[in-house]
């Protein structure tokens, strides 16, 4: 009967201590610090430690644009220009952007190439505000001659 009760108890203590994260942990994976704002303005000594470190980041902003790459649901990618923005004044507004680039066929559903009239779940379009999780890939040139980041993202969510 000892027995059984220490085998029980190990039981139900071992697996909630196998997934308790504490903040060290999610520091170590996630850079929660960084915005839109100071990723564009990171300087460019520092981008080779910014990208080795290859943490992830949670950014938030406005979906400026939408660009379909493969709409095909087995290949699916999309380019999703991420803009967040500060008023300098009463007059000037700085804007900062990246692109992030979706791919799979997860993210089918979340990007239909037009609204659906009634939609069953959530999707993103256009001037959506949404939060990313992504991973810094390397720095473009746009063709506007605008360096910006290019982003993997990996996880996505609209915000109401």
């Amino acid at each position: 009967m000892k027995m059984r009760m220490i085998c029980l108890l190990f039981i139900l203590l071992i697996p909630g201590s196998l997934f308790a994260y504490d903040q060290a942990d999610f520091d170590r994976i996630v850079d929660f610090s960084l915005t839109l704002k100071e990723l564009n303005q990171l300087p460019a000594a520092e981008i080779p430690a910014f990208m080795a470190r290859g943490k992830l980041l949670l950014l938030n902003g406005t979906v400026a644009g939408i660009r379909f790459i493969d709409n095909s649901e087995e290949n699916f990618q999309v380019a999703v220009e991420l803009v967040s923005g500060e008023w300098l004044g009463l007059e000037d507004v700085r804007s900062y952007r990246c692109t992030v680039l979706f791919r799979g066929s997860r993210f089918f559903p979340l990007f239909p190439r037009r609204a659906p009239r009634n939609p069953e779940q959530d999707f993103v379009s256009a001037n959506d505000r949404i939060l990313v999780a992504a991973s810094a890939l390397d720095k473009i040139t746009t063709d506007g001659g605008e360096i910006i980041w290019l982003l993997e993202g990996l996880h996505v969510r609209r915000l109401r």
